[in-house]
């Protein structure tokens, strides 16, 4: 401000404020000079290099989709993007850099969040504290984070190179699972405890891309919630040129005809009781697979109208699916044999285009979703490790920011595997994550030459692509339970797939049905 220009001042009262604050710019303005200075006088050649860097997006920002990080950041609180150097774009690079080094302490992830390019901060910036992240989180919000795994999620695996389709339609699953969280009061209050347990836990029910291991859409939510509840807001993510996978703890007749209603074709395993599901037989189809009608009994319409608070709810109408039953027989090398009978319910009419065995070997791609979860839970997160937020809103914020991370990851994975022709599943992702971190840190000027690195995201790629491979074809097996997984050892197995028919009742239309 020029020392001639005058301003009228309304009270004495205000005079130490202007003055405090008149100090304050000048500090600030003398720190920038002495950052300034110190970039000239180390030659121009510097000076250039840090504008470069500027520029330059860090390498978390080149793995995720075009943009997500500040347009997701667009959406923070205004107030929270006048704050100088943890504004809303740093704190959710080092959020996302917390997830990626989950195990470090803040100190640790903040220095190397601080020292990625594109930050977009003054010379000589000096690094924030832990609880002045703790504070920035906590303006950040949930809705920051959400939004960015969102922006990301909606990249399809075509887009990615990866084309694999089942008879033309990309595979999706549905599932859930949880997370332990910190001890206290308020989030046991909010998210529950499970009965017997010492943590509360959120639950986390996603949409995934069996063919990338990447979500498509989540919703996060307590314990008790249950897993029905949550996935009501995934009907969203179902569209036309889908085929959805579903555990049989998700059916019901309304959920069925509501989601089937987006367009999307759904396989989804129901009970295997010939009392617990609502169906009868139409008609048994050359492939052994059966016409079936599903009929909302008595029992159900009453149970459904309480549920919604309606007591007039009329009863849903008769709808067609089919029912694909079938017999797996796994015999593992040492001679252990174990028999399942599963049914699959599917909106797949036709059985000369869509065959039953066909249908029962494509419901194995619903075990991806497993793999995906360990992948979140195991791998990137670590075994029992807690989410560092201690409060609703950065627990929630952090489960939303381990999503994107996981996708971050698997989209790596996907874009190398098309890269170098191959089955996603055949790239580790404990390799690219190992490797990503890695790379992550290194995305720095070099410390004797000033140099940035030299396209970080195509090194990260051609490294992904270099490193060996998991074997194909491999069908391994072993206990279920966690003592059989300690005294069994994974075991190769085959596998014996058999149509069987279903012990339903015919359908006998009566009047008024």
């Amino acid at each position: 401000m020029s020392r001639h220009f005058a301003m009228l001042v309304s009270s004495l009262q205000a005079r130490p404020a202007v003055r405090a604050e008149a100090e304050e710019e000048e500090e600030e303005e003398s720190s920038l000079r002495v950052g300034l200075a110190s970039r000239v006088l180390s030659g121009p050649g510097l000076w250039l290099d840090w504008l470069e860097d500027l520029d330059r997006r860090g390498l978390i920002e080149q793995l995720l989709a075009e943009g997500v990080i500040d347009e997701a950041a667009a959406t923070a609180p205004h107030g929270h993007k006048l704050d100088r150097a943890l504004n809303p774009k740093t704190t959710l690079l080092c959020v996302i850099t917390g997830c990626l080094f989950p195990g470090p302490g803040y100190d640790t992830v903040l220095s190397a969040a601080f020292a990625m390019p594109g930050l977009d901060l003054k010379p000589g910036t000096t690094v924030p504290t832990g609880p002045a992240f703790s504070k920035a989180r906590a303006l950040l919000g949930e809705h920051v984070a959400r939004r960015a795994f969102e922006l990301d999620a909606a990249r399809t695996d075509t887009e990615l190179g990866i084309g694999v389709a089942w008879h033309g339609m990309e595979t999706t699953a549905f599932d859930g699972t949880t997370a332990e969280l910190f001890s206290n009061d308020e989030l046991a209050g909010v998210f529950g405890v499970p009965a017997g347990g010492t943590k509360p836990k959120l639950r986390i029910v996603a949409h995934v891309r069996t063919a990338s291991h990447r979500w498509i859409g989540a919703a996060v939510g307590g314990y008790h919630d249950g897993e029905n509840a949550l996935v009501e807001q995934l009907a969203g993510t179902l569209r036309a040129g889908m085929v959805n996978l579903a555990d049989r703890g998700f059916f019901s007749i309304d959920r069925w005809i509501r989601f089937s209603g987006t367009g999307a074709h759904l396989c989804w395993r129901v009970k295997n009781g010939a009392r617990s599901v609502p169906f009868q037989t139409l008609k048994t189809l050359p492939d052994g697979s059966e016409l079936v009608m599903l009929h909302e009994s008595n029992g159900m319409l009453t149970r459904r109208r309480r549920e919604r608070g309606d007591k007039t709810a009329a009863r849903l109408p008769g709808t067609t699916a089919r029912l694909v039953q079938f017999k797996v027989v796994t015999r593992t090398r040492s001679g252990r044999i174990k028999t399942s009978v599963i049914r699959v319910l599917t909106t797949l009419l036709d059985h000369a285009a869509f065959p039953a065995a066909e249908i029962a070997a494509l419901y194995a791609e619903r075990w991806q979703v497993e793999t995906a979860y360990l992948h979140l839970k195991k791998t990137l997160r670590g075994a029992r490790r807690v989410l560092r937020g201690q409060s609703v809103t950065l627990a929630r914020q952090e489960a939303w920011a381990f999503l994107l991370v996981h996708n971050m990851i698997a989209a790596l994975a996907a874009r190398a595997a098309a890269l170098a022709g191959i089955d996603p599943d055949l790239i580790s992702f404990t390799a690219v994550l190992s490797l990503t971190r890695a790379r992550v840190c290194a995305d720095t000027r070099c410390e004797h030459c000033g140099r940035p690195p030299g396209d970080p995201l195509g090194r990260l790629i051609a490294d992904v692509t270099a490193h060996p491979r998991h074997r194909a074809g491999r069908k391994r097996t072993s206990g279920r339970t966690p003592a059989e997984r300690r005294s069994r050892h994974t075991e190769e197995a085959t596998y014996t797939i058999t149509i069987t028919p279903s012990n339903l009742p015919q359908w006998k239309q009566t009047p008024g049905s």
